[in-house]
């Protein structure tokens, strides 16, 4: 399937199709989705990337958007599978896009990295410029709706601030208008710490081994929670920044103890002297550390 096939997709998604779609096909879409959702290391096979294509097709056809989209999402990871990144790419900046409008605060950024590491995959080849291209657009897109989204706060500011005022002439208030920002609560938070538990190794699912991988990673699952840190205390070290995400994920001490090959009692003083440094006690660190990361969110 080419990127004809992907974009007529994406476009019934959008435009909506006189469904011809028997009960019997939307049940088998409904599994192959389901299958897909399940798929703990997401090794999909040649006849996985077909039945894909058509739960992608049936979805598009009857109109269910959400569904749909996370079809083509499914079907981006499995091009990735067989080393065809520009259709990957394709699939992860229509499925991107189509996330955002829906406010989907789990797959977006999951796409988002996927074409981030398409393009670091492409570093030495001139494909690189088009992966980029693809990731740019993503990110336009998400800075349009937000900067729309402000324009329309301070319309309905201004509007309210008119009727409070002709309301209660003589009287003084003080309306103090907040920041459009993302909505991401701690229940987000947590459900994406599940997300990489469930992947199996946290340290193989946030690339241990490569402290600038790993921080990319960490960013996109965990809602920037790398960049709060080193913002919280610049003097935060490499290997305080890998603790602090461990702990976050709420790992055991013995599994943080075997990823970081440290003793159960370093790890232990570890906590101590890193939860010092962000002005907190060893007990309190996880709890330190979510407000850290969600500062953006609150007042």
């Amino acid at each position: 399937m080419g990127r004809k096939y992907i974009y007529s997709i994406l476009l019934a998604v959008i435009a909506g199709c006189t469904p011809h779609i028997s009960e019997e096909d939307m049940h088998k879409a409904d599994a192959t989705l389901a299958c897909a959702d399940s798929l703990e290391n997401t090794i999909y096979t040649y006849a996985d990337t077909l039945a894909l294509q058509e739960a992608a097709d049936v979805f598009a056809r009857t109109e269910q958007t959400a569904k749909a989209t996370k079809a083509v999402y499914h079907l981006g990871k499995a091009y990735v599978l067989y080393e065809q990144d520009s259709l990957a790419a394709v699939c992860f900046r229509q499925a991107a896009d189509e996330f955002l409008t829906q406010s989907d605060s789990v797959y977006y950024p999951l796409s988002v990295l996927e074409l981030s590491l398409i393009a670091e995959r492409h570093g030495g080849n001139g494909s690189r410029t088009t992966m980029l291209h693809e990731l740019r657009f993503v990110q336009q897109q998400m800075i349009r709706r937000q900067r729309r989204a402000e324009r329309s706060v301070w319309i309905v500011a201004a509007v309210v601030l008119c009727l409070l005022a002709g309301a209660a002439a003589g009287g003084y208030f003080l309306i103090r208008r907040k920041p459009a920002q993302a909505a991401v609560s701690r229940e987000d938070l947590e459900r994406n710490i599940e997300l990489v538990l469930s992947q199996g190794s946290a340290g193989a699912t946030l690339h241990w081994q490569d402290y600038s991988r790993f921080c990319r990673t960490a960013n996109a699952y965990l809602y920037n929670a790398v960049d709060q840190l080193q913002a919280a205390n610049a003097q935060l070290s490499e290997q305080d920044i890998r603790f602090c995400i461990l702990v976050l994920l709420d790992l055991p001490a013995k599994e943080i103890a075997d990823i970081m090959n440290l003793s159960q009692n370093s790890i232990s003083n570890k906590k101590t002297r890193t939860a010092q440094k962000l002005g907190t006690i060893a007990a309190n660190l996880r709890e330190k550390i979510i407000s850290i990361t969600l500062k953006t969110t609150k007042q």
